[in-house]
């Protein structure tokens, strides 16, 4: 039992930098998954100290990464001699057990699985944190397709020191970047995970490893004798694994234009994701010095050369040109709008004329556009009605993304010129202060310590409210140990409601008498989920009565809404401060949208259904948009 808390049940897994179990959270009443980050058989008294304090830096950096495609950390217990990680537990099989069994995967599925795999990585590296290992072993797939990216006990830093006392590099041989064993190398880095995931595009691909060997001189010596790998089935995913498998990272495909062309194999609309031609894996920020790694591999090997005896960045990039074609296609894209300019959009009911809007002092829609020819919009997967993701056709439908396509037609966009991320409540702001999306569209209320964080923190600016909702509760339909009928008797009997993580609801409901779950998800899915658990103390869900209204509809019979309570959520469309162009074209294409009779149609077509087919609410004030 940990912390009076965790109960260990079984070993699910075990490496060489610690050890995973099946746990039971009996406050929860839930299972998840418990890792303890060190080896205590390989720690001695010397050691101890030094190894704690990392793991315990280690610890508090992977709980700060929230994406669908990363692992989810619940918490981080540190007992006497261990550092330990709850985790949602998982049930999936690995991505190596699916290759033992299927040898090869076909291209399409490959390529999504990589696409996911990448996803995860730019959340992680956004987070100043290097995985290290990415291989399929450390890939759990899901039956729903899903692909997550688990096992961080090797994860380390940008500065880090990236070698034991001996001087070798840790990891696992055939997945290591040949730039981790050039002398002077900084260690790993981003570039060195994309290199791992090359490799288990490959392997995805063609059914084996790249490079072959069991010891890293053999890997690195069939690197250096054979830097090209021969590919015979990767088909259109051949550019990507190329680009990926550079072994200068200099050169290295970066992780934007390879997501581009991932995307260009599947055939998803955000194909002209590649513009930009800068890396897309973020810097990250040098920490102290951690303690020596443990469980060397092997000792250092010489960067490799090419057969000409030149450095290895100076090889030919066959996938350079298939880059090249997607970040073309995006600029011809560009270019066959503006020429087309003015012509109205049948599906949107919008124009794409390029005069300026009233309030704004903006000359033409092209400004944003002429330095950004894809619009990048982060927006909810999760929220029916709102904002939801298929995965069988891979689009995203919904009243956001009907409202996002009108305001990129107003901005000068094409549909295909708009690229849509999803985005986790608490990874809004981040998703915007990386510079991974240009808006955000996903159900985001404006408040004023959004608009005004500290010194430090993550403050956006917004133009709108484009949508006012109301707040609620969702409960179960029937529950045989309380009965609840308004939202007096969730304050009146103590139970437990579960709302997102960084909502307006975390820190708005305690204030009124409610009482709150002692760990909030990301999502108000995973709430949902909570809530469908009939052995879960989670009684209710708080959140607006329009994502509630989606949640109902698709569980019919098991959940119901209870009366809104006092308050309103202006949904803003958020964007990084000192925008002020930007917001100037939205605020311009928000007052087009609403005047007319654009924003009714966006109501009836995605919302009045789940509202019981009522009328509109009344328009929104567009408060934001004073003086632009």
């Amino acid at each position: 039992m940990i912390e009076g808390r965790y109960e260990l049940l079984e070993p699910i897994g075990r490496g060489g930098m610690g050890e995973v179990w099946k746990a039971h959270d009996r406050r929860l009443r839930r299972f998840v998954a418990v890792k303890g980050l060190l080896d205590r058989n390989a720690m001695t008294a010397g050691t101890q100290a030094a190894a704690m304090q990392r793991a315990r830096r280690e610890a508090e950096a992977i709980a700060k990464i929230e994406h669908p495609n990363v692992v989810t950390v619940h918490d981080q217990v540190e007992t006497d001699n261990q550092v330990w990680i709850v985790m949602k537990l998982l049930e999936a099989r690995s991505l190596a057990d699916l290759l033992r069994s299927e040898r090869v995967l076909a291209i399409p599925r490959a390529a999504d699985i990589g696409l996911q795999i990448l996803q995860g990585l730019r959340a992680v590296h956004a987070a100043s944190v290097v995985h290290r290992d990415v291989k399929p072993a450390n890939v759990l797939v899901r039956e729903d397709g899903t692909a997550i990216l688990v096992d961080f006990g090797i994860a380390t830093f940008e500065g880090a020191a990236q070698v034991t006392r001996s001087g070798s590099v840790i990891g696992t041989p055939p997945y290591l970047a040949p730039e981790l064993f050039a002398p002077g190398s900084p260690g790993p880095t981003p570039a060195s995970d994309l290199w791992a995931l090359g490799v288990t595009l490959y392997e995805m691909a063609e059914g084996e490893a790249p490079f072959a060997g069991g010891e890293v001189w053999e890997v690195q010596e069939n690197i250096r004798q054979s830097p090209d790998p021969v590919l015979r089935y990767a088909g259109p995913l051949a550019p990507v694994i190329q680009g990926l498998l550079f072994p200068d990272p200099r050169e290295r495909l970066d992780a934007a234009t390879a997501e581009a062309m991932l995307r260009e194999v599947l055939g998803a609309p955000l194909a002209r994701n590649a513009t930009a031609t800068g890396a897309a894996t973020h810097a990250l920020t040098a920490v102290s010095e951690p303690a020596p790694d443990p469980e060397p591999l092997g000792p250092p090997v010489a960067a490799p050369r090419a057969a000409d005896g030149h450095q290895a960045r100076r090889r030919k990039r066959p996938w350079l040109k298939a880059a090249t074609a997607v970040v073309c296609v995006a600029l011809l894209g560009t270019a066959g709008w503006l020429a087309a300019k003015g012509v109205s959009d049948d599906k949107t009911g919008t124009s794409g004329s390029t005069t300026a809007g009233s309030g704004g002092g903006s000359t033409g829609t092209e400004k944003w556009k002429a330095t950004n020819p894809l619009l990048k919009i982060g927006v909810k997967d999760d929220q029916p009605g709102l904002s939801k993701y298929d995965r069988k056709t891979k689009t995203y439908a919904g009243y956001d993304i009907d409202l996002a396509y009108a305001i990129a037609g107003h901005l000068g966009y094409d549909r295909d010129e708009v690229a849509f991320t999803t985005v986790p409540t608490d990874y809004r702001s981040t998703a915007l202060r990386t510079k991974g999306v240009d808006l955000v569209i996903a159900s985001y209320s404006i408040t004023p310590e959004r608009k005004s964080a500290s010194p430090g923190g993550d403050s956006v600016d917004f133009a709108g409210p484009y949508y006012e909702a109301s707040r609620s509760f969702l409960v179960r339909q029937k529950s045989s140990k309380y009965t609840i009928n308004d939202s007096s008797d969730l304050r009146r009997l103590g139970v437990e409601v579960c709302t997102a993580r960084d909502s307006t609801y975390e820190t708005e409901l305690p204030k009124r008498g409610f009482t709150m779950t002692e760990s909030q998800p990301n999502t108000y899915q995973d709430c949902l989920d909570q809530l469908l658990d009939v052995t879960s103390d989670v009684y209710a869900v708080a959140s607006d009565d329009i994502i509630l209204a989606g949640y109902e509809k698709a569980n019919p019979g098991k959940v119901r809404r209870l009366e809104n309570i006092q308050g309103a959520e202006g949904y803003g469309v958020a964007m990084r401060p000192g925008s002020p162009g930007l917001k100037t074209e939205v605020c311009s294409a928000l007052r087009k949208i609403l005047a007319g009779k654009v924003w009714e149609g966006l109501y009836e077509k995605n919302l009045s259904a789940l509202m019981d087919n009522r009328t509109p609410p009344g328009r929104p004030d567009l408060t934001e948009c004073e003086g632009y």
